[in-house]
């Protein structure tokens, strides 16, 4: 009996040499588990090619904001249906909404929170914080009622009402701490300050549960406290996109990106780079008020992925590796390696955005920028000066898909005029 139950016959599929148990032919018609597998997945997809069919849910739609909702509502995965896009992308729709759809979608957001379908009401706050200048108020109150405080950035147009709800709130929800300090930090009024400063003089008894001191949250939000307790900026309030050149008819480019120099890294003794040279004369460049003529920010592309680069820095171009880098503990072994090939096709957009359109890395847009508040993937990582321990100003940063295949993660940029230095840095999900 066992015998015959363990007898093998040739598959059906003449290509194929493989050999099948009774029981399996039986179920699969002569076939091989493989065969069969692959004769089925070809069936379905003859089935899904010849009746799959074009949904445009977006047809007879005029008003942007049901337009925004519907490209926000996730859709339930069918074979059979292909979703048209829409005719822009969701920023572009964003830049067009007029103050009556945003108050509609706004009370769509409103609607969500009170179903408790707070991941899609994060998701469109985040974008109305980012792309437009709306007063968010009301989604934050229904917000705050729900016990919600996030996302964070959405309270930087927060009123002082909203802003002493989350101090109350603040000093008695233990739970919910981290959150509301980084909705504080995105206050960032008067008030804030003040009491960042009196955190930072007189520490509260919960500090050491927190991991890192309660003032140092004002770094998410692109500030921090001064030596004499005022509030210091970190970024720049104009910001331009980077874009493909192949995007623009523009000549004139006042920011080259990803440069190869001959000086070789001390540390890995690959090849140098220049991530941004910036013609401080020209107009485009002004608000960065940086002194002199020329600005390269040089590093090295492997090993700053370790940790942060300094070097030194003039008005005139020129950079030094600085003596304040501390090699990192860890380098990967990079000999015989080829060289990162970079696309160095990014030029400046002449088209100023919000300083906060790519504050958030869950907004869909290009983060490659010039100015702007940065992009983190993870927390906020201003470098320190060596020289004056102040935390140095962003200046700029490039997404890694944009400048290779495949490529992740983002370089930044940073400088501390006052000391001429420049440090770079990154960081990937």
């Amino acid at each position: 009996m066992n015998g015959e139950v363990s007898v093998r016959i040739p598959c059906k599929n003449s290509e194929c040499k493989g050999t099948i148990l009774l029981t399996t032919a039986e179920k699969t018609g002569g076939y091989c588990m493989p065969c069969f597998t692959a004769m089925k997945r070809k069936e379905e997809e003859e089935y899904i090619k010849k009746n799959r069919k074009d949904i445009n849910l977006y047809e007879g739609i005029t008003d942007l904001s049901e337009i925004l909702i519907i490209m926000h509502k996730p859709q339930k995965y069918d074979p059979l249906k292909n979703y048209l896009p829409y005719e822009k992308t969701i920023e572009e729709v964003y830049k067009l909404l007029t103050l009556e759809q945003i108050q509609k979608l706004k009370s769509y957001v409103i609607q969500l929170i009170k179903e408790n379908q707070i991941d899609e009401a994060e998701e469109i706050i985040i974008e109305l914080a980012c792309f437009t200048n709306a007063s968010l108020t009301d989604c934050l109150e229904i917000l705050l009622e729900s016990k919600n405080y996030r996302p964070s950035i959405a309270f930087k147009s927060a009123s002082e009402e909203i802003r002493d709800v989350l101090i109350k709130e603040v000093l008695i929800n233990k739970n919910d701490r981290n959150d509301l300090l980084f909705a504080l930090a995105w206050v960032g009024d008067k008030g804030i300050v003040s009491l960042f400063n009196e955190w930072k003089n007189e520490p509260p008894a919960w500090k050491d549960e927190l991991y890192i001191p309660p003032e140092k949250y004002s770094l998410e939000a692109g500030w921090e406290l001064d030596e004499n307790g005022q509030k210091r900026e970190l970024f720049y309030k104009e910001n331009y996109p980077l874009i493909d050149v192949a995007k623009i008819n523009e000549n004139d480019n006042p920011v080259k990106v990803l440069s190869d120099l001959e000086e070789k890294c001390p540390w890995c003794n690959s090849p140098l780079i220049v991530l941004f040279d910036f013609d401080l004369s020209h107009p485009s460049l002004e608000f960065l008020k940086i002194s002199g003529k020329r600005l390269r920010v040089a590093t090295c592309d492997i090993c700053t992925c370790y940790g942060t680069i300094y070097t030194e820095i003039n008005g005139e171009g020129n950079y030094k590796w600085s003596s304040f880098n501390e090699k990192p503990s860890y380098l990967p072994d990079i000999e015989g390696e080829e060289k990162v090939q970079y696309k160095n096709t990014l030029v400046l957009s002449q088209e100023k955005r919000s300083c906060y359109h790519a504050a958030s890395p869950f907004v869909q847009t290009n983060i490659s920028q010039i100015g702007g508040h940065p992009t983190w993937l993870q927390d906020a990582e201003y470098p320190k000066c060596p020289k004056c321990n102040k935390s140095m100003k962003f200046i700029g940063q490039i997404d890694g898909g944009d400048v290779m295949d495949y490529g992740e993660g983002v370089n930044y940029a940073f400088i501390c005029e006052e000391c001429n230095m420049a440090a770079t840095n990154y960081q990937q999900t």
